[in-house]
């Protein structure tokens, strides 16, 4: 059965200089040991041999990630009124860590609204509408049951790779109204191709789904396939790093589209 899956990769590259929030660490990778340095240090007991390895550093909030219940607060609060500052210590957080996140295999819908609109793109700072949600699933003839991964595509991820200021600055996204429509729905994972989900204002989102309905979200996806293919049902499969006490973690998820209907 899966063999006879069309399998898209969401996920977007990690490279240095690629964007990530400006008040977040920049991603940095290099190679941190020589194939000419360790064939001399290992020429004793495996002569011949020697191997390469990378040091990267990085927060788990760059690039393709998912955001863990700890990742924000309102006043302070988690999600079911924990307080942050009881369950943080410098190695981590004891509740709502990344680890805490679970593997997911849902049922997925992609919501394509610039298609829905006869775009390509959504305009700059434009704000994804409840009623914008509706027209998309009516044109795609789609629906959202329960328990369902939603993923909507904006169209800004194919700036990730070609333009950071218009990745980073200029991005369409959803507002509260299209967050209550979808919280509302009882979904179980929100997915979105742009960075910092909210528009207009920041971070109001991402309290809504984190904080007050214990819901994770995934950003920087790449929709752009899924999109152009019409694959607007899916199984996806997200499996987050077991990162005990993180905020978050890097993933590289994957959509699964059958002949027939998930």
């Amino acid at each position: 059965m899966v063999s006879s899956a069309k399998v898209y990769d969401l996920g977007q590259p990690y490279f240095n200089g690629m964007p990530v929030h400006p008040e977040d660490p920049p991603y940095s990778m290099v190679i941190y040991r020589y194939h000419e340095y360790t064939k001399k240090l290992f020429e004793k007991v495996a002569p011949g041999f020697s191997d390469s390895m990378e040091l990267v550093i990085t927060s788990m909030h760059s690039g393709t990630h998912i955001d863990a219940k700890c990742h924000m607060a309102r006043d302070g609060m988690l999600h079911n009124g924990v307080k942050a500052a009881e369950i943080v210590k410098h190695s981590g957080y004891t509740k709502y860590g990344t680890e805490e996140i679970p593997i997911y295999v849902k049922r997925a819908v992609l919501l394509d609204i610039p298609a829905s609109k006869n775009l390509d793109i959504l305009p700059p700072r434009y704000g994804i509408t409840a009623q914008d949600l509706e027209q998309a699933l009516k044109l795609q003839k789609t629906e959202i049951k329960e328990g369902d991964a939603v993923l909507i595509r904006t169209g800004y991820s194919r700036y990730f790779t070609t333009d950071k200021e218009k990745y980073l600055h200029d991005f369409a996204g959803i507002t509260e109204e299209s967050a209550k429509w979808l919280i509302d729905r009882k979904i179980s994972l929100l997915g979105i191709d742009n960075l910092a989900m909210a528009v207009p204002k920041p971070f109001t989102v991402h309290l809504m789904f984190l904080v007050d309905a214990g819901t994770h979200v995934m950003k920087s996806l790449y929709l752009e396939d899924m999109a152009r293919d019409k694959a607007y049902v899916s199984v996806l499969v997200v499996t987050p790093l077991k990162i005990v006490g993180g905020t978050g973690s890097l993933v590289r998820p994957i959509a699964l589209v059958y002949e027939g209907k998930p």
